[in-house]
């Protein structure tokens, strides 16, 4: 089975959690796509009352094609599920967000709502982080938060367009990664970086989340 058919089995599997009636937080990334896509099927064939959230244009897109109604971001507080993936998940379940700029919007969206399921696939699993850490900074504290990531021993790397251009959030701020190597006590580094000011929400995620999906290569869906 490929991947596009395990992640396409997942985001129904993730789907079906989706009762009539509820409010869902739309994270980011093709895992996310996948459960849009499931969920705006079951919209459509079992005529369900469901509206959505977006943290990114990116999904914004997709539910508008699969005719998923969109509210305001006022209504955040009264979310019920929210659904969104990762780039990397520890053992401890502890996550790395942000490879599609979305994790300021991502963090809150998680933290609001009632219940929160985490879609990925077997590949983002893993004993210890080793993927950069996505800053979302300002343009006016760029210099400072990368001398700051620099004297922690981080290497601080503004992310580029392919033609080099800057990469802009959607909040209109700048991303840097910041490579740390292993990430051994990710719980510090969060708290370090949470501490240090210019730096507006970073991609480490350690707050409880209800539900993990894990798409293997054998087309199973693990529950966690």
């Amino acid at each position: 089975m490929s991947k596009e058919d395990a992640l396409k089995k997942m985001g129904e599997q993730a789907a079906q959690k989706i009762t009539s009636g509820q409010l869902v937080g739309l994270g980011s990334g093709s895992a996310v796509a996948a459960f849009v896509n499931a969920l705006g099927k079951r919209i459509t064939d079992e005529n369900l009352d469901v509206r959505g959230i977006p943290t990114s244009m990116q999904v914004e897109i997709i539910a508008q094609n699969n005719g998923i109604v969109l509210e305001s971001p006022s209504l955040i507080p009264e979310i019920d599920v929210v659904v969104d993936g990762a780039d990397e998940i520890d053992k401890n379940h502890i996550m790395i967000k942000g490879g599609g700029g979305a994790h300021y919007r991502e963090k809150i969206m998680i933290e609001a709502a009632n219940h929160s399921i985490i879609v990925a696939d077997s590949s983002k699993y893993v004993d210890v982080i080793t993927w950069p850490v996505p800053l979302e900074v300002s343009e006016f504290s760029r210099f400072f938060v990368e001398e700051k990531i620099k004297s922690n021993g981080g290497n601080p790397v503004l992310r580029t367009l392919n033609k080099g251009y800057p990469f802009f959030t959607q909040n209109g701020n700048l991303v840097i990664d910041a490579h740390f190597n292993q990430i051994t006590e990710p719980l510090k580094l969060e708290q370090l970086l949470l501490n240090i000011p210019g730096i507006i929400a970073n991609g480490i995620f350690s707050m409880k989340i209800d539900t993990f999906l894990r798409a293997n290569e054998d087309g199973s869906v693990e529950v966690g």
